[in-house]
């Protein structure tokens, strides 16, 4: 079967997560690969380069017939060969009336909701595809299932030397430099991170995304007295041209798909700290490609940081990531969308 050529991507909202930066890069790649691509998405910026962007009502409760009607619209309009939307939340709007070209990404679930997700899914029959073994292996313990289709990893912009990176948040450059880009959610456990980085002497930190436990997390650092080590700053344009610049991308993660801000680190040769949560500890080696500590306890995190210290260690593990980043160029992703199109069509999901 010949590969669709015209393509629909869905997203609810736009944003830097990892998740709205995937589906920018792919509707990238698939443009590139002579595909006609369009992006449909809610409020929020999609760097989605020269691809069509058509824009949809926030998705919310009283706004879900809005959105509904409006992606149908779309769909009517363009008559795509294969939807293809991202985020789970999605399933039920392009279950409608577009069910047999359509497919939804799971860029990571939250297992406490995993059982009342995955009964939402089965009830909608859209297929699933999964961003990495963790949320893959999460849905099918809850009879959903999926094929995996890894992220992708974005050229990294040129970094910014370690010491102006340190100077620019007062930082002791002696220190392991540590940044982490994320917002500051329960997902990503920030506190822990603090707390990690407080119990290691030798290490300093910048937490960048902001979030709804920015006054938590900042609150935290002045109560363990390390303001001088650790900064919390509200999202930065050129956060990850920071994260070149460091020793270390710290992450405190409790749950994950398959991370960007890892393969972004692996392919800027920054070495890996983080905890082994589901989707992180699939994407990472430990002890080979990055270094895991035990999610939600900061003394492992800590011991964790401390080892990175050790610049031969940090070369090692920056040596294998750089390698297993190359498995992940948008190229080879954006083969294995076109193939898994070709499946899905051909009805032969998963």
């Amino acid at each position: 079967m010949p590969a669709p050529s015209r393509l629909l991507l869905v997203v609810a909202h736009g944003g830097t997560g990892g998740m709205q930066v995937q589906v920018g890069l792919l509707a990238q790649g698939l443009a590139a690969a002579g595909c006609d691509v369009v992006v449909a998405s809610g409020p929020g910026d999609i760097d989605a380069g020269d691809v069509e962007l058509r824009r949809l009502p926030p998705l919310r409760g009283r706004t879900a017939a809005a959105f509904a009607g409006a992606l149908r619209g779309i769909v009517g309009e363009l008559g795509p060969d294969v939807v293809h939307a991202h985020g789970l939340r999605l399933a039920p709007f392009v279950s409608l009336g577009m069910r047999h070209r359509s497919l939804v990404t799971c860029h990571g679930v939250d297992p406490s909701r995993a059982p009342r997700t995955a009964w939402m899914v089965r009830a909608t029959r859209v297929a699933v595809a999964s961003c990495g073994e963790g949320p893959r292996r999460l849905l099918l313990a809850h009879g959903v299932h999926s094929r995996v289709l890894n992220n992708a990893v974005p050229a990294m912009p040129a970094p910014i030397d370690r010491d102006v990176l340190a100077g620019r948040f007062g930082l002791d450059p002696s220190t392991l430099v540590c940044v982490s880009p994320a917002r500051l959610t329960d997902q990503k456990d920030p506190v822990t991170l603090v707390r990690a980085l407080g119990l290691a002497p030798r290490t300093s930190g910048v937490l960048i995304g902001g979030g709804p436990l920015a006054g938590a997390v900042r609150a935290e650092v002045e109560r363990l007295g390390i303001q001088s080590r650790v900064v919390v700053h509200e999202w930065l344009d050129d956060a990850r041209a920071l994260l070149g610049g460091a020793d270390v991308l710290a992450l405190a993660s409790v749950w994950e798909g398959q991370p960007t801000v890892v393969l972004e680190a692996m392919a800027a040769g920054v070495a890996v700290v983080a905890t082994a949560c589901p989707g992180t500890s699939d994407t990472v080696v430990d002890q080979v490609s990055g270094l895991l500590a035990i999610p939600g306890d900061p003394a492992s995190l800590a011991r964790a940081l401390e080892r990175a210290c050790d610049k031969s260690l940090r070369a090692r593990l920056v040596a294998a990531g750089h390698a297993q980043a190359a498995d992940h160029r948008l190229d080879v992703v954006v083969g294995e969308h076109l193939a898994a199109y070709r499946r899905l069509l051909a009805g032969s999901w998963p």
